[in-house]
């Protein structure tokens, strides 16, 4: 009788130290990666394509060669599953004026700046695992400002005061786990913005239209999750 009463008192306490364990267990478990929101600062070098544009009050189009600049912005994301996460971005991206060429004319000095703050949605599905690593593609659309304070050789007019138009990107990159709530994150993004009306800067009423800005851009950030 009296080892009966041990084996069974034995067997208690077991399962409760083992259901203790596992309750201890559960409290401590880390949240599943795709309940995850996250933030990612980032910054870069950014290589602009020319701008052209069409002056109906030059009856001319224009193109201008720009410098290579910076991009610098943040996001605030969500991952939806394993594979896919979206965000908005809010990044800023600015050049110096390199030449300017009127028609089919040579190419003479220009000066001044070309800037564009973007507004856009992005997707994007990580879709290869390395470790700690992870490869992703995707991109987004949205809208961005572009304006311009710029001067050309022998004028005293340029491109001034621009407006919105319709912008995208397409890119890739990979992120890399610092510690579990920490990820570097190495991109390239294709931006392009088309339909933008620049303003003559300094003459007239003249405007130069239908502006498009395409650049190459190579940036690092820093992802924090939580």
């Amino acid at each position: 009788m009296r080892m009966r009463l041990l084996a069974g008192v034995s067997a208690m306490a077991l399962m409760l130290g083992w259901n203790s364990a596992n309750a201890a267990e559960a409290a401590v478990e880390i949240p599943a990666a795709q309940d995850l929101w996250y933030v990612t600062l980032f910054g870069g070098a950014s290589f602009p394509n020319r701008v052209k544009t069409h002056a109906d009050y030059y009856n001319n189009d224009f193109s201008m060669e720009f410098d290579t600049g910076f991009v610098i912005g943040g996001v605030v994301g969500r991952r939806i599953n394993d594979v896919f996460r979206v965000e908005g971005e809010l990044s800023y991206a600015r050049y110096k004026a390199n030449s300017y060429q009127e028609g089919v004319s040579a190419w003479f000095p220009a000066d001044g700046d070309l800037s564009a703050t973007y507004l856009l949605a992005n997707v994007w599905a990580d879709v290869a695992h390395f470790g700690d690593a992870k490869l992703y593609v995707g991109g987004g659309i949205g809208a961005a400002h572009v304006t311009a304070d710029t001067t050309w050789g022998g004028h005293l007019y340029g491109y001034g005061r621009g407006g919105w138009g319709f912008a995208g990107q397409l890119g890739a990159g990979v992120t890399y786990a610092l510690a579990q709530n920490i990820d570097l994150d190495f991109g390239y993004r294709f931006k392009a913005v088309s339909g933008v009306d620049f303003d003559s800067s300094r003459e007239g009423d003249a405007v130069f239209s239908n502006g498009k800005l395409n650049s190459h851009n190579l940036q690092l950030g820093v992802t924090f999750k939580f």
